[in-house]
């Protein structure tokens, strides 16, 4: 396994911009000069364990993530297709606010399916089926 710099540089800078963060807030999360920062950033240098930690939670992703671009299976939640992840990651980037309406907006649909279902499992029940059993 080949750590390139320069690739995991862009991939920290890119989820930096994602999350809207400047070298600034990513020094007041972790500690880490902006100057080796922007080393890291540029691919001029690794993060050493500790900072690459430090940078995996200011940038809410795992450090598997940062080195290799990949979600061990024990961090996505289960998630399985592209898909699933891209919400997932979308979910992190917005604010408490928005989140609690995503979470009222799904979870009314979610509901709304399951009224679906049950009318239509209550459709193609017989009416000899419906008729209480004669004891």
């Amino acid at each position: 396994m080949s750590l390139d710099m320069i690739t995991i540089g862009k991939r920290i800078k890119e989820r930096r911009k994602e999350l809207h963060l400047t070298l600034a807030d990513i020094k007041a999360k972790t500690g880490i000069s902006t100057g080796n920062l922007s080393d890291i950033e540029n691919g001029n240098r690794l993060p050493a364990s500790p900072t690459l930690v430090q940078l995996a939670d200011a940038l809410q992703c795992s450090t598997d993530w940062i080195l290799m671009h990949s979600v061990p299976e024990s961090e996505n939640n289960g998630c399985s297709d592209l898909g699933e992840l891209e919400i997932l990651d979308m979910y992190r980037q917005i604010s408490e606010e928005d989140k609690e309406e995503i979470y009222m907006m799904l979870s009314l649909k979610v509901k709304r399916i399951k009224i679906k279902k049950e009318q239509g499992l209550k459709s193609t029940i017989s009416p000899i089926e419906n008729k209480p059993k004669m004891a």
